[in-house]
């Protein structure tokens, strides 16, 4: 008992040099959980006899050097808890880049005849190219939208942009391309490449475009 008192003693002597030389007035007395922040090791610990509060044994003076560490109040017990303070966080791994396969662009519009779904010679080149390209990538998938210009009735022009669509389809496959992979739907006249304000433009709209999903 008589230790413990005389080293309460010791600590309130150390409070009162401190608020007087460090100007630390603004520190809570009454709270001394801030001592276990001062830098110095081992940290507090819970009274080994049950008692709210803990104690503070510091063996090791903080590194920054004049911080009071108030070494005369070793053994005080805090009343108030006293909570580790957090580490920081560490900073977030930067983000991992997806890898980006690099291809050569392929045409992506053959075009047909007015009213016509037949697949014209000239398309072949296309056609081939993207057979070639479905071989190389065998998980990349194709959707074929078929387009009208706006000559006919909206129901025509929808069947016959299926029927477009359809006739690409049937290349593909016959090409080798399993069928599994590839999409088909027809638009009609709904999404002109270019204003239909014109033969040539009109002849730009009689086409099939394709979209092909890549997969790395």
């Amino acid at each position: 008992m008589k230790k413990l008192i005389a080293t309460m003693t010791i600590a309130a002597v150390a409070i009162v040099a401190l608020t007087t030389s460090t100007g630390a007035a603004a520190l809570k007395f009454d709270d001394m959980s801030w001592w276990g922040n001062t830098g110095a090791t081992p940290e507090p610990y819970p009274d080994p006899k049950g008692r709210s509060g803990y104690w503070w044994w510091p063996t090791e003076p903080a590194s920054n050097a004049g911080d009071a560490e108030l070494w005369g109040n070793r053994g005080v017990v805090y009343h108030t808890p006293w909570e580790k303070p957090m580490p920081p966080k560490p900073p977030a791994p930067p983000e991992e880049t997806p890898e980006v396969i690099s291809r050569k662009p392929v045409e992506n519009t053959v075009l047909f005849d007015f009213d016509k779904s037949t697949i014209k010679p000239e398309a072949s080149t296309t056609l081939d190219s993207i057979v070639s390209e479905l071989k190389e990538f065998s998980k990349d998938t194709i959707v074929v939208e078929g387009h009208t210009c706006n000559i006919g009735t909206d129901a025509y022009n929808q069947g016959l942009s299926e029927r477009r669509a359809n006739a690409v389809v049937q290349y593909l496959t016959n090409a080798g391309i399993d069928a599994s992979r590839i999409k088909s739907q027809g638009l009609g006249e709904t999404s002109p490449a270019v204003p239909n304000d014109s033969p040539a433009n009109r002849a730009l709209n009689r086409r099939a475009y394709f979209k092909t999903t890549v997969v790395n």
